[in-house]
C-alpha cells in the first residue's frame, strides 16, 4: 500500500503525523514510548495498525499484541504474543533466543502439578528463602525480554504495538514500563493503546501502573471527529452522502465516535432511517444486530460467553449444532464485519463492544448456564480441551457459579493452577488455586486443594502464607473421620518442614496424630522418622490394595524423599523405577519425566555407567517438553553432567538458566543454583571466586554456608581451617538433612586427613568403608563429590596406609573413567601421585614419572589448577616426611 500513515483514516492527520516523527526517529536514532488514548471505538487500533502498516513498509520488524479483558488471562499474554510474533522471522528470532534463552521459551510456556518433584531437592534441604519473589522474578524475566528486543533492534529498527492495555495484566504493564526506561536510546517504538477515561477513573486496578507510564510517553489522545469529518465517515461507509439534518444528530449522538458513526451509518444504509441511532454504544451495537438473523445473533451470544477469540469447535458444541451450520452462521458474522477470520478455526470479535453488548444482555442465570454449558461441553468431547486453554475452562467454570458440580469447579481451577505455576505465572497461579478454595464444599477436597496450594506457596516464597495453609489443612483434617487424609497432610507438612519456620503447625504432634488414627497408640519413645517410614508403609499398603495409583505415587515420592543418604541409592533405583512405570500406566508424563531424573541421580550414586541411559531419556523429553519446569530442570541436568564429565564451559551456559530465569526467592532454583555454581568452581581449584560466591551469600540464600567453606578450605590445602571449622560444626550438634549428609561425610574424612588424628579417622573410615564402589551424590544430585573409594584413599594416605592409598586411588581413578568423569580421574590420579611418591618403592618412580606427565597435561587442558598445584607439590621419590 502505497498511501501515507493518516492518508485513508479521516479525521486523524494530526494524530498520524505525531507517529510517523515518532517512526522516523526509531528509523534514524532511537525510539521510546507512545501511548495513543481514547474511548471505546475512538479509533485507536485503526490509528496504530495503520502505522504499523508504514513501519513494516519502511523495514522495520513490526510485533503487535492484544491484551485479553479476562481475569483469567495468562500471565505476560500480550508479551507471548509478542514473542510469538518474534518466532515468525528466524532470523530475528534466532538473535533474540542468542541473547536471552532459556527465559524466551518459559514465557512462550516450551520450557509443573507445576514443579513439586522439581522443588524436592530445596525444601528437603530445608531452605528458608523467603526473599520477595515478585521484584526479583520480574528483574530477571522483564530483562530478559528487553535484552532479546535490543538485540534484534541492533538489525532492524523493531515496533511493538500493545492494543488495549487497561485489558492487561499488572506483570505485563510493569515489563512494559522496564522496557521503556532501559530502551530510550535503542532503534526499539513502543506503542501502547489504552481507554484513558476507565484508566484514570481512582477505580480502576491498573490506574497506579499506567499513569507513571503516561509521564515517560510521548501521548497522543484522540477525540471524536468534526462534524464534517462525520459525514465524511458517514459518506465512506454507506456509500451515500448524508442529508445536513442527519449529519448533525450523528454528530450530536454519536459524539464523533468513529465505531458508533459506522454502525449508524451501516443502519441507515439497511432501514434509510437516521433516527434510530441510540445514544449508546450497546444500543447501537443491538440495533445492527437485531438486522442479523436470530440464529446468527444466538452463535453471536455463545460466542460472546466464550471470549473475545473462540474455536469454532468448541462454539459448535457449546451452541449444540452441527459445525457445517455454525460455519454458515459465522461466515455470516464476517461478511456483517461483526468477527473476523483468524486461522486455524479460530475467530474473534472484530470490536469487543460487540461482544460486551451480547454479554450483558444476558441475565445472571442466562450467563451461569452458558458458562457452565461450555465446561460440560469440554466434559462430553475430550478434544475440545486442545481448544481451551486451563485458565479459559477455569474461568467458566468459576462464573458457571452453583449451575456446575462445585467439585468439579475446583478441579478446574486447581488445574489451570498448577498449569499457571508451570509456566511461572506465580500471581494466575495464585488466582486460580484462591478461587478453588472459593467454591468448593467438600472438605475432604479442600484439605487436598488446602495442601497443594500451600506447597505452591512455599516454592514461590509466600512462606507465612504456605504456613497458614498447611496449618488450616491440618485443622480441617483432623475433624474428618479420614485417617489416610490426615497421613497425606502430615507427610506433606513434614516434607515441606514448616516447622523450622512456623509454630502453627506442629509436625510431631501432627505425625503422631496421624499414626494414631491410621495404625494405633505410637511408641512415646519413637522418634517423628521413625512413624512417617511407618506411615508411608501404611499408605503404600492400602494403596496398593485399593489399587489407588494416585496414593501409590504419593507415598512411594514420600518413601523416595526420606531414602536419601550413601547406602540408599538402590532402593531409591527401585523406587523410581516404579514411579515411572505407575505414571506410564496412568499417562502422568509430568511424573514419568521427575522420576526418571531422579533415576539417573540414583544409578551414578551406584557407579553404574548406564546412568547416562537415564540421563540422555530425561534429557531428550524435559528438553522438548511444553512446561517451563520440565525445560529448567532439563537444562541443569545437562549442566551438572557437562561439570561433571569436564566440559566446563557447556556447564556455565547451562547454568545460566538459573540467573536468566529463575528469581532466588525459588528454593529449587536460588538454592540450587548457589550450590551448583559453587560445585562448578571448586573442580577447577578457583578458589578465590568460591571465597567471593559464599562471602555473599546469606543464611538465608543457603543455609550450609560454614560446610562449604570448610570443604574449600581443604581442597585449597588449608586443613588447619578445614578442621577448625569442622570442629565448629561438630559444636553445635547440626543434624543435616539425609540429601545433605553425603557431603558432610566427605568433609570429615577430609578433615580427619588433614588432621591425621587416628580416632578421627576411623571414624571417618567406618562411616564410608560400607559404601566402597559408590558415589558420594547429594541434594537430589546437585553435588557429586567423587567416588567413596577416593575419600577412603585419601585418609589411607594420611595415616601413610601407603598401598591402601594406592589401591583405593587406583579404584577410583578407574571409577571415574567409567563413568566418564574427566575432573574426577585427574583427582584421584593427583591423589595417586601423591601415595606413589610416599610409597616410594622399586618402580614407583618410573610410574610416578608417567601419571604425573599425562596427568599435567590434561589437568592444564582443563584448567584444574589445584591438580596441578598438587603435582608441582611432590617430591620424586620417598616416603612423605
Amino acid at each position: 500500500m502505497d498511501a501515507r500513515l493518516g492518508d485513508a483514516i479521516i479525521g486523524r492527520d494530526h494524530p498520524a503525523g505525531l507517529l510517523r516523527a515518532e517512526l522516523d526517529r526509531a528509523a534514524t536514532s532511537h525510539g521510546g514510548l507512545v501511548l495513543v488514548t481514547g474511548e471505546p471505538g475512538i479509533g485507536k487500533t485503526t490509528l496504530v495498525t495503520a502505522a504499523a502498516r508504514e513501519a513494516r513498509q519502511r523495514g522495520a520488524l513490526v510485533l503487535g499484541a492484544a491484551c485479553w479483558d479476562s481475569d483469567s488471562a495468562p500471565g505476560y499474554w500480550p508479551w507471548v504474543q509478542v514473542l510469538r510474533g518474534l518466532q515468525r522471522s528466524a532470523d530475528d528470532w534466532a538473535v533474540a533466543r542468542e541473547t536471552a534463552e532459556p527465559a524466551l521459551a518459559a514465557l512462550l510456556g516450551e520450557a509443573g502439578a507445576g514443579g513439586e518433584q522439581a522443588g524436592r531437592a530445596a525444601s528437603w534441604a530445608g531452605v528458608d528463602t523467603g526473599t520477595d519473589v515478585g521484584d526479583r522474578e520480574a528483574f530477571a524475566l522483564y530483562d530478559a525480554v528487553t535484552a532479546a528486543l535490543v538485540a534484534v533492534s541492533q538489525q532492524r529498527p523493531v515496533v511493538v504495538v500493545l492494543d488495549d492495555l487497561h485489558w492487561a495484566d499488572p506483570a505485563s504493564l510493569r515489563l512494559l514500563g522496564f522496557a521503556a526506561q532501559h530502551t530510550w536510546f535503542e532503534r526499539l517504538l513502543l506503542i501502547g493503546t489504552y481507554r484513558d477515561a476507565e484508566v484514570e477513573s481512582g477505580e480502576h486496578p491498573l490506574r497506579p501502573l499506567l499513569m507513571p507510564l503516561v509521564t515517560k510517553a510521548t501521548t497522543v489522545t484522540l477525540t471524536g471527529l468534526s462534524r464534517d469529518e462525520v459525514a465524511a465517515l458517514m459518506t465512506r461507509t454507506a456509500g451515500r452522502e448524508p442529508d445536513t439534518d442527519l449529519v448533525d444528530e450523528v454528530h450530536r449522538r454519536t459524539g464523533g465516535n468513529p465505531f458508533f458513526i459506522e454502525q449508524t451509518a451501516r443502519l441507515w444504509r439497511a432501514d434509510g432511517t437516521g433516527g434510530t441511532i441510540a445514544p449508546g454504544v450497546r444500543e447501537a451495537v443491538r440495533r445492527r444486530l437485531a438486522q442479523l438473523p436470530p440464529p446468527v445473533v444466538e452463535t453471536l451470544t455463545v460466542a460472546a460467553v466464550l471470549g473475545r477469540e473462540f474455536h469454532r469447535q468448541v462454539l459448535a458444541a457449546c451452541a449444540a449444532a452441527p459445525a457445517a451450520q455454525v460455519d454458515r452462521l459465522l461466515d455470516r458474522a464476517v461478511t456483517a464485519r461483526l468477527v473476523v477470520a483468524r486461522g486455524g478455526g479460530r475467530f474473534a470479535f472484530a470490536h469487543d463492544l460487540v461482544r460486551e453488548t451480547l454479554y450483558d444482555g444476558l441475565t445472571e442465570d442466562d450467563r451461569r448456564a452458558r458458562h457452565g454449558a461450555v465446561v460440560r461441553s469440554v466434559d462430553d468431547l475430550a478434544e475440545l480441551t486442545e481448544r481451551l486453554i486451563p485458565a479459559d475452562l477455569a474461568r467458566h467454570a468459576y462464573l458457571a457459579g452453583p449451575v456446575l458440580d462445585r467439585a468439579r469447579a475446583a478441579d478446574l481451577l486447581v488445574a489451570a493452577g498448577r498449569d499457571a505455576h508451570a509456566r511461572l505465572a506465580t500471581d494466575e497461579a495464585v488466582v486460580h488455586f484462591s478461587r478453588a478454595l472459593e467454591v468448593v464444599e467438600d472438605r475432604a477436597q479442600r484439605v487436598r486443594i488446602l495442601v497443594e496450594f500451600g506447597e505452591v506457596r512455599w516454592h514461590h516464597a509466600g512462606r507465612e502464607e504456605a504456613v497458614q495453609l498447611l496449618a488450616e489443612a491440618a485443622t480441617l483434617a483432623r475433624t474428618l473421620d479420614d485417617p489416610v487424609l490426615l497421613v497425606r497432610v502430615a507427610l506433606t507438612v513434614h516434607r515441606s518442614r514448616q516447622v523450622e519456620t512456623a509454630r502453627s503447625v506442629q509436625t510431631a504432634e501432627l505425625v503422631r496424630e496421624a499414626y494414631r488414627r491410621l495404625i494405633g497408640e505410637p511408641d512415646a519413645a519413637a522418634s517423628v522418622g521413625t512413624l512417617i517410614a511407618d506411615l508411608i508403609t501404611a499408605t503404600e499398603t492400602i494403596a496398593r490394595r485399593g489399587r489407588d495409583d494416585e496414593a501409590l505415587t504419593f507415598s512411594l515420592w514420600a518413601r523416595h524423599d526420606t531414602t536419601w543418604g550413601l547406602g540408599t541409592a538402590a532402593a531409591r533405583a527401585a523406587l523410581t523405577s516404579e514411579i515411572r512405570d505407575v505414571a506410564r500406566r496412568t499417562g502422568d508424563r509430568e511424573t514419568e519425566l521427575w522420576a526418571t531424573s531422579l533415576r539417573w541421580v540414583a544409578l551414578l550414586e551406584l557407579g553404574d555407567p548406564r546412568f547416562i541411559e537415564e540421563f540422555t531419556a530425561f534429557v531428550a523429553g524435559g528438553g522438548q517438553d511444553e512446561l517451563a519446569r520440565h525445560r529448567v530442570a532439563a537444562t541443569v541436568d545437562s549442566g551438572i553432567i557437562a561439570a561433571f564429565r569436564g566440559d566446563f564451559a557447556e556447564a556455565d551456559e547451562r547454568f545460566t538458566v538459573l540467573s536468566d530465569l529463575a528469581d532466588p526467592g525459588h528454593a529449587e532454583f536460588g538454592f540450587m543454583g548457589h550450590h551448583l555454581h559453587w560445585s562448578r568452581l571448586l573442580l577447577q581449584g578457583r578458589f578465590d571466586e568460591t571465597d567471593t560466591l559464599l562471602s555473599g551469600l546469606s543464611g538465608t540464600d543457603y543455609p550450609y554456608r560454614e560446610l562449604l567453606r570448610a570443604i574449600t578450605a581443604a581442597e585449597r590445602g588449608d586443613g588447619e581451617t578445614a578442621v577448625r571449622l569442622t570442629a565448629g560444626i561438630e559444636a553445635t550438634e547440626i543434624r543435616y538433612p539425609r540429601p545433605v549428609s553425603p557431603l558432610w561425610l566427605r568433609l570429615r574424612a577430609q578433615a580427619a586427613a588433614a588432621s591425621r588424628e587416628p580416632g578421627r579417622c576411623d571414624d571417618a573410615r567406618a562411616a564410608l568403608a560400607p559404601h566402597r564402589g559408590e558415589w558420594t551424590v547429594g541434594l537430589f544430585g546437585c553435588d557429586i563429590s567423587g567416588p567413596v573409594d577416593h575419600w577412603l584413599a585419601v585418609l589411607d594416605a594420611a595415616q601413610e596406609r601407603w598401598d591402601g592409598a594406592i589401591a583405593g586411588f587406583t579404584a577410583a581413578r578407574d571409577a571415574a573413567d567409567r563413568m566418564g568423569s574427566r575432573p574426577w580421574s585427574l583427582i584421584a590420579r593427583a591423589g595417586l601421585a601423591t601415595a606413589l611418591a610416599g610409597r616410594g618403592q622399586p618402580g614407583d618412580a618410573e610410574t610416578l614419572a608417567a601419571l604425573r606427565a599425562t596427568t599435567t597435561r590434561e589437568a592444564t587442558a582443563l584448567g584444574m589448577v589445584q591438580v596441578l598445584d598438587r603435582l608441582a607439590g611432590l617430591a620424586p621419590t620417598g616416603p612423605a616426611t
